[in-house]
């Protein structure tokens, strides 16, 4: 019998927590292959790829899950049919912020910090170079990669540390989601926005 997307995300997960990263990637993928075009199975592709320390698979992995979040959101905004809350939101945006964006989704990210900031700690933490040179963020990933993980030690790594989830947070905010935005607006495919074939955009 076969099965469906929502099952194999959630056999993946529980792979995940299991410390099967390998198979948590493969339902992932199998997910993909199912559903290419659902965000959230990229950016559990990503967490997995990330505690298997493959940056690559888990940059290409948040870049897509990006692409597929703003894209409806672009065409909405070129239709003048931006839902309501959205609407708001782009209104209140600082112009002069809004004037130096690639497309006018990208405001998005300034909203919907996840994704990220996801991205910025697999691109700082995954390179060996940049913790050689901020050694004060070794902790920091070391926490992350125990709230990725889902296991319940996130708790437990943080009181290692001496940090609480306001450290963690505080971090995030100074550090990895600042980067996560400008990795964002300088690698997004932002001239095939309007398309949602993010296997060939991101993976080919």
């Amino acid at each position: 019998m076969s099965i469906g997307v929502d099952q194999l995300k959630d056999r993946a997960v529980s792979y995940k927590r299991a410390g099967n990263f390998e198979m948590a990637k493969n339902c992932y993928i199998e997910a993909i292959e199912l559903e290419p075009s659902d965000m959230m199975t990229y950016i559990g592709l990503g967490k997995t790829a990330h505690l298997l320390k493959n940056q690559n698979l888990a940059v290409r992995s948040y870049l897509a899950a990006t692409h597929i979040q703003l894209s409806p959101i672009e065409k909405a905004m070129n239709e003048n049919n931006l839902p309501m809350h959205l609407k708001f939101q782009y209104d209140s945006f600082p112009k002069d912020l809004l004037a130096s964006l690639p497309r006018k989704s990208a405001f998005t990210i300034f909203i919907d910090v996840n994704t990220p900031r996801h991205l910025a700690h697999s691109v700082i933490d995954l390179s060996a170079s940049t913790m050689k040179e901020n050694p004060q963020l070794v902790p920091y990933s070391e926490v992350y990669r125990a709230h990725i993980l889902g296991n319940g030690t996130h708790e437990r790594v943080l009181n290692r540390f001496g940090f609480t989830g306001n450290d963690q947070i505080e971090t995030d905010e100074n550090v990895y989601i600042p980067y996560g935005r400008k990795f964002v607006i300088s690698e997004l495919k932002w001239d095939k926005i309007h398309s949602n074939n993010v296997l060939d955009l991101y993976f080919n």
